[in-house]
């Protein structure tokens, strides 16, 4: 009787994945990861509405579409087609039941849906920013890890001299600047227009050296901060070497602030390539976005607004579960 009633047992592994997954512990509460996507919609939801009023409260765009010999009896349909002749909150409670509902409305200038536009060129200024950020890390990284444990004032001082220096210079200066030093004059890199990979270093430096100050100040501010700190001490009295106390102790837990300031720079790097791009010609969604303000492109101009806002929600989250993996002091 025993037998008939015994059930099968778990298969082996199954029994040791379901006890992982009652173990496993997030590196960030599900109410802390919820508060933050919710804090991100709503952010997203702002930034959209903004750039709405923004844009239509400014004209028409309906009237660029009207021959210029057109009667104005044609300019008035077109209006009423587009639903331009309504009230703009009219317009954006229109827009916004269209948006929840997955259905943006056309593209003025191509007459289609203008999400799949924007994502087409995503990928480039993802390609753009991942180079730019890269760099960024590791020449202010860099700067502030010298400019911390540098032996000497020189080592010390120049460096991060250089990267506050560049803080003050725009970012469109620096890229006609670079522009003209090492495509124009040295000949080295292509100016403009071109997607290879040299066409990617004159925009992915120009994107890299605004971001090198941000990066350099907080590493070094959090390295002087843990060297002075009391686990750095015991360690030092314990007569462990300097290039491995550096590298064990105090490295290591200085990363969790360089990462939020990281997570918050990636976000604005997408903002920042609107003018990066459009410099060099590069294709990706700052210059489509620069191109549908030209042309009045209200819809595709508040889809590359939706896109880049949802991309520095994201980053911002990813790099906040990275840093409390790597420094768990942060979890609180």
């Amino acid at each position: 009787m025993a037998l008939l009633d015994a059930r099968p047992a778990a298969p082996p592994t199954l029994t040791a994945l379901v006890a992982w997954l009652r173990g496993l512990r997030l590196p960030l509460s599900p109410r802390y990861l919820g508060g933050r996507l919710l804090t991100g919609l709503v952010a997203v939801w702002g930034a959209v509405t903004l750039v709405f009023f923004a844009l239509y409260s400014t004209g028409n765009p309906a009237l660029l579409l009207v021959a210029p010999d057109a009667p104005p009896e044609e300019a008035e349909r077109l209006t009423r087609l587009m639903g331009f002749d309504r009230p703009v909150p009219e317009q954006y409670v229109t827009f916004l039941g269209q948006v929840l509902r997955g259905n943006f409305p056309d593209s003025i200038r191509y007459g289609a849906d203008p999400v799949p536009i924007a994502l087409e060129r995503l990928g480039a200024s993802l390609e753009l920013g991942a180079v730019g950020l890269t760099l960024g890390v590791l020449v202010g990284g860099t700067i502030g890890y010298l400019s911390a444990t540098g032996r000497s004032v020189w080592t010390r001082r120049v460096p991060l001299s250089i990267a506050v220096a560049l803080d003050g210079i725009p970012t469109f200066f620096f890229g006609i600047l670079a522009t003209l030093v090492l495509a124009v004059w040295l000949g080295w890199l292509p100016a403009t227009g071109s997607t290879g990979p040299l066409g990617l270093v004159l925009p992915g430096l120009t994107l890299a050296v605004a971001f090198v100050p941000a990066v350099a100040r907080v590493f070094r501010t959090a390295l002087v901060d843990v060297l002075h700190a009391d686990h750095v001490r015991t360690a030092r009295a314990t007569g462990i070497g300097r290039g491995r106390l550096l590298r064990r102790h105090v490295v290591g837990n200085s990363l969790g602030t360089t990462l939020n300031v990281v997570g918050i720079q990636a976000g604005v790097l997408l903002g920042g390539a609107v003018v990066t791009e459009s410099i060099f010609g590069w294709p990706g969604i700052g210059q489509l976005s620069i191109n549908a303000v030209q042309n009045r492109d209200y819809p595709l101009v508040i889809v590359c607004v939706l896109v880049i806002a949802v991309g520095f929600v994201l980053i911002n989250l990813l790099v906040d579960v990275l840093a409390a993996v790597i420094e768990p002091r942060l979890r609180s």
